[in-house]
């Protein structure tokens, strides 16, 4: 059993933000001798009640995961710190109605539904194609391609789909899987020489396919040509196709032409940072599925300095209802505050502006200049070095900084794939993006104690 919660635990990581794992599922112990039962141990009374209420769904749909069954799950309290004898029963609650499988033959995560996805305008187009999609309305060549970062919602809308499809008929042959999972079953069956079964499990038992992280694809020709035959007879049975990556399909380098023509024939629809309104009402969503009442004003502080993603807003959550409870203190700004500095939201903003200054103060380049079309070296290197320390520090996409730059999409790509080239057989090179990067560190610390100092005195 200690090995199954080892691989419980990694499945986990997954799940839960990484405030809550480290709180509530780093503590928890397992007694070695239950057999047909996973019995977990919880410090302290309070640990169990919460675990209780909060994780042990998931921890039962990871248990599926990795033993491929749904085992009996108890948790005890550990008397003095030594292994409980008699593990108090927990009843066991019904999992999703899902059919479909993820990888290992475990349930698709029963929160990510259309219902539990917080709709902004950022990621309204993804969802209403998603949505389209998955209800069999009018949809391009029923194809969609989600582009997104990491942690924007592409795979809760993916595995919304199968969840979606899932229930509307149960014995539809939904595949859902990564693109390195793909590669690597694809290995297996010619090495055991059971490409034929391969072959007609993605060909002919699949109705809808879900494939995640296609970039992972990127210079293995023989399994992008078994790619292109697959979607070639799944797209003539009119099956249903979602993919996602955080690339655009011409921005992943080493695709050849014919699966970067199929990824694009459907419709491409990315999906940005929320905007603040959005935050906010996702962290009011996180915070209603955790059974917590914030005021307005608290789910507002915390959304105007944790911009990046979904799993750090909800990260903030968890943060911040750990302390209210350990603590014994109502949730209050000053407690939101103690929660960004864990974060380092406060210093982790730096915006386009300041580091086109930070930059081109450097290279003794004005703004004008920057954005100009001269082709002087200095120029370049300038506008070059910005390009790419804004894609880094502000997750803007190529297409938000081609309109920042005035430069077009191709130009941003090329721009930023030549500095990564040059910058691995130009010392010099190599230095002056370090020594940028130092700067750019202080700025941020910097604007992290003044914004701090505003916090302080506003709460």
């Amino acid at each position: 059993m200690k090995g199954i919660w080892e691989q419980v635990k990694t499945l986990l990581r997954e799940e839960i933000s990484p405030s809550g794992f480290q709180l509530w599922i780093e503590p928890l112990g397992v007694v070695p001798e239950g057999e047909g039962e996973l019995n977990l141990t919880c410090p302290n009374p309070f640990a169990l009640r919460w675990i209780k209420s909060h994780y042990l769904q998931f921890i039962r749909q990871a248990m599926a995961q990795a033993c491929g069954l749904e085992l009996p799950v108890r948790l005890s309290l550990l008397p003095g710190g030594q292994k409980a004898r008699n593990p108090v029963p927990v009843p066991q609650a019904e999992l999703p109605l899902v059919t479909a499988k993820r990888p290992g033959n475990a349930p698709f995560n029963g929160r990510f539904t259309f219902e539990q996805f917080v709709v902004g305008s950022s990621n309204r187009l993804a969802f209403q194609a998603s949505k389209a999609l998955a209800r069999d309305d009018t949809f391009y060549n029923r194809i969609l391609f989600l582009n997104a970062g990491p942690g924007l919602g592409k795979s809760h809308l993916s595995q919304a789909v199968g969840n979606f499809l899932s229930q509307a008929a149960p014995n539809g042959r939904v595949r859902y899987l990564s693109a390195e999972t793909f590669a690597n079953e694809m290995v297996r069956a010619l090495k055991n020489g059971r490409m034929t079964e391969f072959k007609e499990r993605y060909r002919q038992d699949c109705e809808v396919l879900l494939l995640e992280e296609v970039q992972f694809l990127s210079g293995k020709e023989k399994i992008q040509t078994e790619m292109c035959y697959t979607l070639d007879t799944l797209m003539s049975r009119k099956r249903k196709l979602v993919f996602t990556s955080c690339y655009l399909p011409g921005e992943i380098s080493q695709l050849s032409q014919e699966l970067r023509s199929r990824l694009t024939a459907g419709i491409i629809t990315p999906i940005g940072p929320p905007d603040f309104p959005t935050r906010v009402n996702i962290l009011a969503k996180k915070a209603e599925l955790r059974g917590a009442q914030m005021a307005t004003p608290i789910l507002e502080y915390l959304a105007e300095y944790v911009t990046e993603d979904v799993r750090r807003l909800e990260s903030a959550i968890d943060g911040l209802m750990a302390r209210s409870t350990l603590l014994q203190q109502p949730y209050s700004l000053r407690l939101a505050e103690e929660v960004l500095q864990d974060l380092q939201a406060v210093e982790a903003r730096l915006s386009v502006p300041e580091i086109q200054k930070i930059v081109g103060d450097y290279y003794r380049v004005s703004l004008p200049e920057m954005l100009g079309r001269s082709r002087q070296k200095r120029l370049v290197q300038a506008r070059r070095l910005a390009l790419y320390f804004c894609r880094v520090y502000t997750q803007k996409t190529m297409v938000e900084l081609g309109k920042l730059f005035h430069r077009s999409h191709a130009s941003v790509v090329h721009a930023l794939q030549t500095l990564e080239r040059d910058r691995k057989t130009q010392p010099r090179l190599a230095q002056e993006v370090q020594l940028l990067e130092g700067r750019l560190a202080q700025a941020q610390v910097k604007g992290g104690w003044r914004r701090a100092s505003i916090l302080r005195n506003d709460a």
